[in-house]
C-alpha cells in the first residue's frame, strides 16, 4: 500500500490541500494516519475515494450529501452518471482510476468520448498529457506498479497508431521531411507518437523509427533519408552529462539538419542545448517551430 502526503492527493486529484483539509474536519470523508511528528499521510483508498469525490462533486452533487455515502456508493453513482455523460470535465481522474483498477472498458468509454467532442489531437493535448503528469506523480510514490504502467500506456499507444493511420493518405507536394525516433534506452513514445501525428495530419513526410534506436542505425538512416528535420525525447532517467554528451553528438552529427528535442529530463540543471537545438514543450510549440 502506498502513502500519499496531503500536496501528492492535490495534485493527483486536482483538489487544493486546503479543501481536503475542510472536508476531513467538517464531513470527515477520509481519515489520514499521522506520523510521529504529526504529519498526515494517506492511503490508496483514501485516494480513489476522492477521486470519486472530485468527479461527483464537479457533476453538481454538493459535498454534505457525497459525505454521507459510502465507497459502494460513491462507485455506483459515478458509474450512473458516466453511463448518462453527465460527469464533465473529469476524463483524467476516470483515467487515473481506469489505470489503478485495470479497467479497460472505463479507458475506452472515457477516451472515446473525449474524441467524439474534441477530436484526437484536444484530446492528447487536454487529458492524455496533463494525465501522464500526473501518472508520473502517483510513479514517484511508488503508486503505479510498472504493470498498471504498461496496461495504459499500451492502450494509448494503440489510439496513436490508430489516428496516425486515418492520416496517412495525405501528404503535400514536396512536403518536409521529419524523422522520430528514440535514443537508445528510451522506451516512452506516447509524445512523439502524438507529435508525428501531428506532423502527419499537416501534410509532413514523416518517418517513424520508434523506440531504442542506436545512434549508429540513425545515423544510416539520416544518410539514406536526407530529412530536413529530427524529432526526439528523453524522458527516461539519465544523467546531465549523458544527456548533454548525447545532444552534442546530435548536433556535431547533423549540423545541416534541423534539431527538436522533447521530454522531462530536459528540465534538469546543467543541461546544456547546443546552438540552433529547439526544444518542444507543447502542441502549440511544435506547429510554431515546424509547421511553417
Amino acid at each position: 500500500m502506498s502513502k500519499y502526503s496531503i500536496k501528492d492527493l492535490e495534485q493527483i486529484t486536482g483538489i487544493k490541500a486546503h479543501t481536503i483539509r475542510i472536508w476531513e474536519k467538517r464531513y470527515s470523508i477520509i481519515q489520514p494516519e499521522r506520523t510521529k511528528t504529526n504529519i498526515r499521510t494517506y492511503s490508496d483508498e483514501d485516494l480513489k475515494k476522492l477521486l470519486n469525490i472530485s468527479m461527483l462533486n464537479a457533476s453538481g452533487i454538493k459535498i454534505s450529501r457525497l459525505a454521507e455515502m459510502d465507497v459502494v456508493d460513491l462507485e455506483a453513482n459515478v458509474l450512473k452518471l458516466s453511463r448518462v455523460n453527465k460527469l464533465e470535465d473529469t476524463s483524467i481522474e476516470k483515467l487515473i482510476l481506469a489505470t489503478l483498477n485495470f479497467d479497460e472498458d472505463l479507458f475506452e468509454s472515457t477516451l472515446s468520448r473525449s474524441v467524439i467532442e474534441k477530436g484526437m489531437e484536444e484530446t492528447t493535448a487536454q487529458i492524455l498529457f496533463p494525465f501522464f503528469h500526473r501518472v508520473g506523480i502517483l510513479w514517484q510514490v511508488g503508486s503505479i506498479s510498472p504493470a498498471q504502467e504498461h496496461f495504459i500506456s499500451n492502450l494509448i499507444r494503440q489510439k496513436l497508431f490508430a489516428a496516425i493511420d486515418s492520416v496517412s493518405g495525405f501528404k503535400k507536394e514536396g512536403a518536409h521531411k521529419i524523422i522520430f525516433y528514440l535514443p537508445e534506452g528510451e522506451l516512452h513514445e506516447i509524445s512523439i507518437l502524438f507529435y508525428t501525428y501531428i506532423a502527419k495530419k499537416n501534410g509532413m513526410q514523416t518517418l517513424y523509427l520508434g523506440q531504442d534506436l542506436p545512434f549508429s542505425e540513425l545515423e544510416k538512416v539520416i544518410k539514406d533519408y536526407q530529412p530536413n528535420s529530427i524529432f526526439t525525447s528523453f524522458i527516461t532517467p539519465t544523467t546531465v552529462d549523458q544527456l548533454n554528451q548525447y545532444l552534442q553528438n546530435l548536433k556535431s552529427s547533423f549540423a545541416k539538419v534541423d534539431l527538436y528535442i522533447t521530454g522531462m529530463q530536459l528540465q534538469q540543471q546543467g543541461v546544456i542545448f547546443p546552438k540552433g537545438m529547439k526544444t518542444i514543450t507543447s502542441m502549440k510549440d511544435f506547429k510554431q517551430a515546424i509547421l511553417v
